[in-house]
């Protein structure tokens, strides 16, 4: 019984350490989107920004971006689907084919989104380019939500 009171006195008053985030790898892209168009469930558009990976190793993050960019992209709208503020403080779960007004609106107004994605399959070719051949949004920037 004293080294169970010990252990917990020892837990408690010893500072540890707690990761905030896991140690997957998060798939992303922010920019100006132009030329989108769907196709069944598919949209296809031209990003104009940069696209990323980022990896937390306990709470510390690594981050390989491709930066002034053109990417093609294939999307799909993911399940769920969340809309979220300009800022990313916050955000609501959205209807199928939401993702599509929300990039007709930006590409109409030339205002940038950031993405989140899942399941992307990436296609890296000469001269540093790269593009993304299939992948769904989860996330993305609403400009109109408030």
């Amino acid at each position: 019984m004293r080294f169970l009171l010990a252990l917990v006195a020892a837990a408690v008053l010893c500072p540890g350490s707690a990761w905030a985030k896991g140690e997957g790898v998060g798939v992303w892209m922010e920019g100006q989107v132009s030329e989108v168009r769907a196709k069944g469930a598919a949209i296809h558009l031209l990003l104009q920004g940069r696209f990323w990976f980022e990896q937390y190793r306990g709470t510390e993050p690594s981050v390989i971006e491709v930066r002034e960019a053109t990417i093609p992209a294939t999307l799909a709208q993911g399940k769920p689907f969340f809309a979220m503020v300009e800022n990313w403080h916050g955000g609501a779960i959205r209807k199928p084919g939401a993702l599509m007004q929300i990039l007709q609106a930006a590409a109409a107004s030339g205002k940038p989104v950031k993405f989140e994605l899942v399941n992307a399959r990436l296609r890296f070719g000469p001269q540093g380019r790269v593009s993304v051949e299939a992948a769904q949004v989860i996330r993305a920037t609403d400009h109109d939500l408030r």
